[in-house]
């Protein structure tokens, strides 16, 4: 029975392309939808064929917004899902951001570079990917630079510092450097290249990485030919190494369709809330790249519809667009995501449901392929979770615990001589980590000093006080409570607990020695090296440490940011973040030149020499 209110809001529906969201008792998003007419799609889940008949008894309230087209509400609802992760719509179960290839070819002499993001971003530039293999997008890399001659632009990561720093704006450089003499660069930076030669590459490379190549190679047979024809025999050897690259490239893809079949076949497998989805992607009829996903918040959904949410999510993301779309069932929301790819690739992209033939064998190999993943994947987290109650149990015995410590709960402290000082809270349940519930506290101590221990007693007694004045966020009570320290900071956390009438086991596992410290008079337990428990114990202290590490970083970095910007007249808080964003951090805009500075922040040359004498100072 549909409230008064509710109901009134359904009458004052427009029949208009747009996004809706459901929402609980608690004003919390349960679901997010994309209708081609808000007012028959909302209305749809209160009648009696409701496509969702678990999620109408939960709707206290919705909430809509009109878009322009459905393809506009198609990235709506696409951002609306990842901001709020509804427990009723399909999503990634891992829905970390991947790495795509980027390249800029609105610049002289465009370079390969590396982003991570959760979707193409419309910048004008043109992107490949997402990798779901770091290690796969690298062998690409490698791979188009010892081929093709291309930059790579300068990426830096915790792990990584690789590639080219020149500026075409610069000028030229001297000499070149270390790539060049080893085959990797055609050196455009010293004059090696012209701008048309190496754009030429560029095209090259970009068509390899878009699956064109057969027609890559064709083409680079018949330059090579007429470099050889011209005498031009240094030429005809590269072009003769490009081509024996590709060759041996197209040797390792399965031909799997007819010549020139150009597409995508998505294939789906079901368990219970779990569910896989499988892309393959067919370039040329070979087979040039595959994409599995484990997706979530598939109980109870009909298989078209959790097929319909996949591919939503899959073409949000990916970079390029088939020119076909093969799919096991047909999606109801199949016109808009086709409209979509064609924008994208620029040309008609149908999506169609195969009943026969090849392209029905192609949907059946992506439904196999899911079945697989999803298969091997449940295996391996029953594996995993076998591992982890076994450790729980090791570890229960080893403190004499009470109750299995089924959730851990871990505290560390991060700071530089008292400054930008952190907490870190991470909870492990069923000896396995829980991102969801882990929590960073700022420290409020004053002083500027260093104090470990006051800063230890701070974040538990936030922690603490929380879980006692009703906080819902901090309701459910750890199992064991584990410090990264010794006696000292396990004394504290004792102490801590008791000032607000809490009794909980606790321990401290010091890293000199890896001895495990309990309350009490008693010595310290060196547990044998090759201990469950003690491996347990050491993940959830380094997880604590990593996880107060990063939040540390970060604030660091923040002030490094804004003590040398906004110091400089004339950079308000849109200029600063427009270089930032444009230059990509610190790192990249004192590489940047003060006419550069200028065209992007939009400023006069004065203030953008300021910027730069500012950023001239140690790092």
């Amino acid at each position: 029975m549909v409230s008064p209110s509710l109901q009134e809001k359904l009458d004052q529906l427009p029949a208009k392309p747009g996004v809706y969201l459901m929402k609980d008792v608690a004003g919390d998003v349960i679901y997010v939808g994309k209708a081609g007419s808000l007012r028959g799609r909302v209305r749809s889940h209160f009648g009696a064929g409701a496509h969702q008949p678990r999620l109408t008894p939960l709707i206290h309230d919705f909430d809509y917004v009109v878009a322009e087209s459905e393809v506009e509400a198609l990235a709506l609802e696409h951002n609306l899902i990842q901001r709020h992760r509804p427990r009723f719509n399909v999503r990634y179960r891992d829905d970390k951001s991947y790495p795509y290839i980027r390249v800029d070819l609105r610049e002289p002499f465009p370079a390969l570079s590396v982003v991570r993001q959760h979707a193409v971003a419309p910048d004008g530039a043109r992107y490949f990917g997402p990798y779901t293999s770091s290690r796969a997008m690298w062998e690409t890399i490698r791979f188009l630079r010892r081929a093709f001659g291309v930059r790579q632009q300068v990426v830096v990561s915790a792990r990584r510092r690789a590639g080219c720093a020149w500026r075409p704006s610069a000028g030229p450089r001297a000499r070149p450097c270390l790539d060049h003499h080893m085959g990797r660069c055609l050196a455009p930076c010293v004059g090696a290249a012209s701008e048309e030669e190496y754009r030429a590459a560029v095209r090259k490379a970009c068509d390899f990485l878009e699956g064109k190549r057969e027609h890559l190679l064709g083409e680079l047979r018949q330059e090579m030919d007429r470099a050889a024809a011209e005498l031009r025999f240094e030429a005809a050897a590269r072009l003769r190494d490009q081509v024996e690259a590709i060759e041996l490239a197209l040797s390792e893809q399965r031909v799997v369709s007819a010549p020139g079949e150009d597409a995508d076949a998505i294939g789906y497998a079901l368990r219970e809330d779990t569910g896989c989805v499988a892309v393959l992607q067919v370039r040329e009829g070979r087979l040039v790249g595959h994409d599995e996903r484990l997706v979530e918040g598939v109980s109870g959904v009909p298989p078209e519809e959790v097929l319909n949410g996949a591919v939503k999510l899959h073409y949000q993301r990916a970079a390029s667009a088939p020119r076909s779309v093969l799919l096991p069932l047909p999606i109801a929301d199949a016109q808009p995501v086709a409209d979509l790819l064609s924008r994208r690739r620029g040309a008609r992209v149908e999506i169609v449901s195969p009943r026969r033939g090849r392209r029905r064998k192609l949907v059946e190999m992506a439904m196999e392929n899911a079945e697989h993943h999803l298969r091997s994947a449940l295996e391996r987290e029953s594996a995993e979770r076998r591992r982890g109650e076994e450790a729980v149990a090791d570890l229960e015995k080893v403190l004499g615990l009470p109750v299995p410590p089924r959730r851990i709960e871990a505290f560390d402290i991060s700071n530089v001589q008292g400054k930008q000082a952190v907490g870190s809270m991470i909870v492990f349940q069923d000896g396995r980590p829980r991102p969801s519930d882990y929590r960073r506290f700022r420290i409020r101590l004053g002083g500027g000093e260093p104090n470990d221990y006051e800063m230890m007693r701070e974040v538990l007694r936030r922690r603490l006080r929380a879980a006692v004045s009703g906080n819902v966020k901090f309701a459910r009570l750890p199992d064991l409570v584990l410090v990264d320290g010794g006696p000292g900071q396990l004394g504290v956390a004792v102490r801590a607990m008791a000032e607000l009438g809490l009794r909980m086991p606790a321990a401290g596992l010091a890293k000199e020695h890896e001895r495990l410290y309990l309350p009490g008079p008693a010595g310290p337990i060196s547990l044998p090296e090759h201990s469950r428990a003690l491996h347990l114990l050491q993940r959830v202290r380094d997880e604590a440490h990593r996880f107060a590490l990063a939040y540390h970083r970060r604030l660091r970095a923040q002030q490094t940011r804004e003590s040398v910007l906004d110091g400089v007249p004339g950079i308000g808080e849109k200029r600063k973040q427009r270089l930032l964003s444009h230059f990509r951090g610190l790192a990249g805009l004192r590489r940047a030149t003060a006419e550069e500075i200028a065209a992007v922040a939009g400023c006069s040359r004065t203030v953008a020499e300021a910027v730069v004498a500012a950023l001239s100072g140690p790092e």
